[in-house]
């Protein structure tokens, strides 16, 4: 049985929150010059422009991208023959987080109670989701994600049958109301499947992808390309103000479903994609 001393769980997810909220990967810069280029509206070239300055200055001088430092979601992936000696991986995840977001000054926005809850005042805790798996390894996806861009977060039960049009039209609607509320430009998660509250989770696990993953099954990384394009022809542009470029990349994630259903789950990040996996 392998063994994963907690507090080496603690280190490496501190350190990896420190740098979400701080660094952007090198991917995300090229898609945002990528943009520049691309996009005609003066106010557009300006808001990526002003989005690439903030880049380097966050990278520089080691500041949160955004004010809003987000709320923590982990997605941990956990072998059936691994041990974590010296605590739980659930409060070794809360242990990184206050650790985190004391030490790099982060904005702490998570309150204990939606209606009657006051300040955490560390960030704790995080949203977290558990699979168990053969073997011996550990996986740790982090995504950290803002309110605004949480907030156009939508559930959809369309009808049994409903084809991949109906679920594009379901989608385009939903962000031709919201997106710009997000800060794009937006990566987008569509979970179709399950049940309602799995099809969020879906949505949720394809936003999780790195930058640049696209679908296994090319009937669906087909549909990606595709509703990219064509949320991109809303028009919304970077930062709600009008252009060329309003999603970066869909992620789609589906799961069997029953047959008198058809849920579907819409999440997004904002221009601020902040996930990393960690490996054990």
């Amino acid at each position: 049985m392998k063994v994963v001393i907690w507090d080496d769980i603690v280190q490496a997810v501190k350190t990896a929150l420190l740098e979400l909220n701080t660094t952007v990967p090198p991917e995300l810069r090229q898609h945002m010059l990528r943009l520049l280029t691309e996009e005609e509206n003066e106010i557009s070239k300006e808001m990526v422009s002003e989005i690439l300055e903030n880049y380097e200055v966050a990278q520089e001088k080691k500041l949160p991208l955004c004010q809003d430092t987000g709320m923590v979601m982990a997605e941990v992936r956990v072998g059936d023959q691994l041990l974590v000696e010296g605590g739980t991986i659930r409060s070794g995840l809360d242990e990184a987080i206050r650790l985190a977001y004391r030490e790099g000054y982060f904005r702490k926005s998570i309150v204990s109670d939606p209606f009657w809850g006051k300040n955490t005042e560390d960030n704790t805790p995080g949203v977290y989701f558990f699979d168990l798996m053969a073997g011996d390894s550990l996986e740790i996806s982090l995504l950290v994600k803002g309110g605004g861009c949480d907030n156009i977060t939508a559930l959809g039960m369309l009808n049994p049958g409903d084809g991949p049009e109906e679920v594009e039209k379901y989608v385009l609607n939903e962000l031709e109301k919201k997106a710009a509320r997000a800060c794009p430009p937006l990566v987008v998660g569509v979970g179709i499947g399950g049940n309602g509250a799995y099809a969020l989770y879906l949505a949720s696990h394809a936003l999780a992808r790195p930058l640049g993953q696209v679908n296994a099954d090319r009937r669906y990384r087909e549909l990606e390309e595709k509703w990219k394009q064509d949320i991109n022809a809303l028009g919304i542009g970077p930062q709600g103000v009008g252009g060329k470029n309003t999603c970066l990349e869909v992620r789609i994630e589906s799961y069997p479903c029953h047959i008198a259903s058809l849920p579907v789950g819409l999440v997004s990040s904002c221009h601020v994609f902040r996930q990393k996996t960690l490996k054990w």
